[in-house]
């Protein structure tokens, strides 16, 4: 069966652990996107959640860093951080879907890696915080390096999320696809705080319009002219990869100073 949910989410750690720091109607703003995508899926009676979501060293570091990394575990722990303000405990896996996946993967020569261990920091725990607060679902989490250099093309991540589309028809489990990253920003480095709305407002606008040939062809120049965690836009082009020409609506964008972030939510239908 087909995904029967998808949507691209911001995850910003300052979503939880600085809720209160912007001004408060731009919060309730933001919050009640994350509430109609909750009602969506929901509405949607998923099975199982997909998420596709960066690295931030949680898993791996720069002696060992998978392009891609997809979890096969029974339950993962998260979230490692307890700063986030997420109360700390397990979510369920499904290695039996995982695994369907990965197969699916090395036979279109997409050989991703794997692992049994994997933790979910906030890039997960963050959307699945509001998703699915009571940890209902079990989740497929799958790993992007986002990270550092050298990283996969964004051509590269939309054949996965292609792969991973062709591969979910054959499944009997309704899956719920969700990306998890972006928009601009520039975590830790000189440039902090920098948001490039106009940029954000550009990639978005190609994801409605399905313009492929536009979202794929960002070198990591042009990213890292726009913050080092910018890079994160690849979750977003591999889930529009699954989504495979449905219809983007963005539900919600705005710069949000305080988490330093241009915070974005979109649906497809």
């Amino acid at each position: 069966m087909p995904m029967v949910f998808a949507c691209s989410v911001s995850h910003t750690p300052g979503i939880r652990a600085w809720a209160d720091a912007p001004p408060a109607d731009q919060k309730e703003r933001f919050y009640a996107g994350y509430d109609d995508l909750r009602e969506r899926l929901w509405a949607a009676q998923p099975d199982t959640i997909l998420i596709i979501s960066s690295e931030h060293f949680a898993n791996f570091f720069l002696d060992c860093m998978p392009a891609f990394a997809i979890g096969q575990a029974q339950r993962y722990f998260g979230p490692i951080e307890p700063w986030v303000k997420i109360a700390q405990g397990y979510t369920r896996g499904d290695p039996e879907l995982s695994q369907r996946l990965l197969a699916a993967c090395y036979a279109e020569g997409l050989e991703l890696n794997y692992s049994s261990e994997l933790q979910l920091d906030h890039g997960i725990m963050i959307p699945l915080s509001f998703l699915d607060p009571g940890r209902e679902l079990p989740v497929v989490p799958l790993i992007i390096n986002c990270m550092t250099y050298p990283m996969p093309t964004q051509k590269r991540c939309y054949e996965l999320g292609r792969t991973l589309e062709n591969a979910l028809q054959s499944q009997e489990r309704r899956v719920a696809v969700v990306a998890a990253g972006g928009l601009s920003h520039a975590p830790g480095e000189r440039m902090h705080g920098n948001i490039d709305a106009e940029f954000d407002r550009t990639f978005l606008g190609q994801l409605e319009s399905g313009d492929v040939d536009a979202f794929t062809a960002y070198t990591d120049e042009t990213l890292e002219s726009r913050g080092l965690g910018t890079h994160e836009i690849r979750t977003w082009v591999a889930l529009a990869g699954v989504a495979n020409g449905a219809r983007a609506t963005t539900i919600f964008y705005e710069p949000v100073v305080e988490w330093a972030t241009g915070c974005a939510l979109l649906h497809y239908e």
